[in-house]
């Protein structure tokens, strides 16, 4: 069976696509997920039953389970689910902390996600109180009605639920800004599953987390036992909804309530706080792994050669790298009829090779633009001005002696100019009205997209081949001539068969521009508090200094700390901006070991030659490949050097030895082992100076 079906075959059923199929995995494990979970939670619940009544009773035996199941129900697997809708299978750009920041908050999900989080959290601790009501404990019913309210709230529940809502605000917020929502793909082709060995590392891994959500927990206490009296009565004066709070909170704010704050709940929150975290995380890590680990599917599938061209064609580019990793997989450890099924059908082999190239070239000129967006193309040249003859400039001259053409000069306009005003002009306006003017300005902007960031870069190409390609036969340039442009090279693009070629459908019409004036009121309230600590923190002329010298005292004097933090939080990352431009290294890698498996597996499996001939531009693929990689590398790490910064150069080093050196392993792996296999068999082939200098270096070490 062929990759690239006959014409009279049928179509492939919906039924038997790639993403359906890879979807109905997805859901199974998210049952395994929810298991695991359900497990984790009953186990910790009953150690905390256990602990804090000191014994078991019979009853426990059913309430224990039950409120296991609504813990898992109603607190951990909502997050899980939430995030499913908003995972991203590449990372997009950004230059700083700060960047980051401006883009999460002019999302809905980075709203919708907090607020999950921290109810979330709230519901675990008011089930875990209600838990520990029905096994015994009084003091932790929700309500304590006294004679004149008897819808009066506990204050020691609401104590660990408001404590426990910060610590999963504060969690959510951290794992927005550690982008956990971008998918952690594998290094190497793993099909392995989940097992107790991964559950432990995982587990040494919450302890920043954990960290963060005692000190949370810690200062909230704090600020707790200082202004609870007053935020309380405060709630009661609001006006209108002070008759709404005042039943429950009543007896709260009475000076002579008293709570046992530090020394006994405390304690209880800090373990209820550090046990939530540890759930959490467990669904996260486990989720993680869930989401990102390789599946066999189209290997089941009756057709399995039109499900995995499903997969790759694909525009979904979540499902796209499962297709990927699983031809990754048959051109490595595969069976060999699959490979020898691909060699002895030129078709599969040019869609397999086109398709590989294609990403591949792609992300290689999006490297050499350094994550910048493919330029615009050059406008079209004017026509070439024509010289009249002497018949047409004495046409012309009659017709405008006979009124057929314009004047020469042409007449001084006598309209008025409505545009000038016969008014006086308006006095200046206030500084408040000043304010309000900037914060409706500001609220009623419509957002900027980052100009730099995630949308993936398309470079047009003609017949295969782009302006400044370079050739496999003959062409001697080096990559440097194309270092500026940024282009697709034509080593990267495969011409496909004479009957494989389709015209491409007609361009559909743009659809009309959105409004963009509309914005929400968590919009306008975040363009406000910029504002107002935009103005705060301004920086305004001094007498003392000169005035061309630019700076000055600060309007409003922040701590040192606080300056310390917004510097670093302003500061650009080398680590994100790499992430950009590298966004889809993961598919590349996978690219490397689809075609250097069937380059090397076809020294035995090819007996007609077809992947043969193809041998320079799968060898030109890689190295031109490795050059631009050590090329941004060298760039990187000589523009820390020229700072003098030694934190900065730490971080360049960090970033390089994270994102880069990864992938040039693994190209530098791919060379040595076709180098290995095919040997002095290579000297036939032509290759262009520049590449073939560089693998000689591989065959002198």
């Amino acid at each position: 069976m062929a990759l690239i079906g006959s014409r009279a075959k049928p179509p492939l059923p919906p039924s038997q696509q790639y993403a359906t199929l890879a979807q109905w995995v997805l859901n199974k494990r998210l049952w395994t997920l929810s298991v695991n979970t359900g497990s984790a939670i009953l186990v910790t619940t009953s150690l905390l039953a256990i602990v804090t009544q000191h014994t078991i009773s019979f009853s426990a035996l059913f309430t224990v389970p039950a409120f296991t199941f609504l813990m898992c129900g109603g607190s951990i697997l909502p997050i899980i689910l939430l995030r499913r809708q908003s995972l991203q299978a590449t990372p997009e750009s950004y230059q700083s902390y700060a960047d980051l920041t401006r883009q999460l908050s002019r999302k809905s999900s980075t709203y919708r996600n907090l607020a999950s989080g921290a109810i979330s959290f709230g519901i675990y601790a008011l089930l875990n109180a209600v838990c520990a009501a029905s096994l015994g404990a009084d003091t932790w019913h929700p309500f304590m009605p006294t004679k004149r309210h008897s819808m009066n709230l506990n204050e020691q529940v609401m104590f660990l639920v408001l404590g426990n809502v910060l610590a999963g605000l504060v969690i959510a917020g951290k794992d927005l800004l550690a982008r956990r929502d971008v998918v952690k793909w594998p290094t190497k082709i793993s099909l392995r599953p989940y097992n107790l060995l991964n559950q432990a590392s995982d587990f040494l891994t919450i302890r920043p987390s954990a960290v963060l959500a005692s000190g949370t927990v810690t200062v909230y206490t704090i600020l707790y036992w200082l202004f609870r009296k007053r935020v309380y009565r405060l709630l009661m004066r609001l006006p209108l909804l002070g008759v709404f709070f005042k039943p429950f909170i009543l007896q709260a704010a009475r000076p002579s309530t008293s709570l046992p704050i530090f020394f006994y709940l405390l304690p209880r929150l800090l373990v209820l706080s550090v046990i939530t975290v540890i759930q959490y995380e467990n669904a996260q890590a486990l989720f993680d792994s869930l989401a990102s680990r390789g599946m066999l599917v189209a290997r089941d599938s009756p057709d399995p050669d039109a499900c995995i061209r499903s997969g790759l064609e694909v525009a979904d580019p979540y499902y796209k790298h499962f297709a990927y990793l699983e031809l990754a997989h048959t051109a490595r450890k595969g069976p060999a009829t699959r490979r020898i099924a691909i060699y002895n059908d030129s078709q599969k082999w040019h869609f397999i090779s086109r398709t590989c190239f294609k990403v591949m070239g792609e992300d290689y000129g999006h490297l050499r633009r350094r994550g910048k967006p493919a330029p615009p193309p050059p406008p079209p040249a004017p026509p070439a001005p024509v010289t009249p003859g002497i018949g047409s400039l004495s046409m012309s001259l009659h017709g405008s002696t006979m009124g057929m053409g314009p004047p020469a000069t042409p007449r001084k306009s006598n309209v008025v100019n409505l545009g000038s005003s016969v008014y006086k002009p308006l006095p200046p306006p206030s500084p408040g009205t000043l304010l309000i003017r900037s914060i409706l300005s500001a609220s009623t902007s419509s957002p900027v997209s980052n100009s730099s960031g995630g949308s993936p870069s398309t470079t047009p190409t003609t017949n295969g081949a782009s302006p400044g390609g370079v050739s496999v036969g003959g062409s001697t340039d080096g990559p440097k001539s194309l270092s500026k442009s940024g282009v697709m090279p034509s080593v990267f693009v495969t011409l496909p068969p004479a009957e494989l070629i389709v015209q491409p459908a007609a361009a559909a019409p743009p659809a009309p521009a959105g409004s963009g004036g509309t914005i929400s009121v968590m919009g306008m309230i975040w363009n406000g508090l910029s504002f107002v600590i935009g103005q705060l923190t301004a920086r305004m002329p001094t007498s003392e200094k000169s005035v061309g010298s630019a700076g000055g005292e600060p309007f409003f004097v922040l701590p040192g700390f606080v300056k310390s933090a917004i510097k670093r939080h302003e500061k650009e990352r080398v680590e994100l901006m790499m992430d950009g431009v590298l966004r889809n290294r993961a598919m590349d890698r996978l690219c490397i070991q689809i075609l250097t498996g069937l380059t090397v597996a076809s020294l035995t499996e090819d007996a007609y030659g077809t992947l043969q001939q193809d041998i320079p531009k799968v060898l030109e693929v890689l190295v031109r490949t490795l050059i631009a990689l050590e090329q941004y590398a060298i760039e990187l790490s000589e523009a820390a050097a020229a700072t003098g910064d030694e934190e900065a150069e730490m971080e360049t080093y960090t970033a390089i030895t994270k994102l880069i050196v990864p992938f040039t392993n693994d190209i530098k792996s791919a060379l040595h082992e076709i180098l290995h296999t095919f040997g002095d068999r290579l000297n036939v082939f032509r290759l262009p100076h520049d590449v073939a200098k560089r693998l000689k270096l591989f065959v002198n070490a």
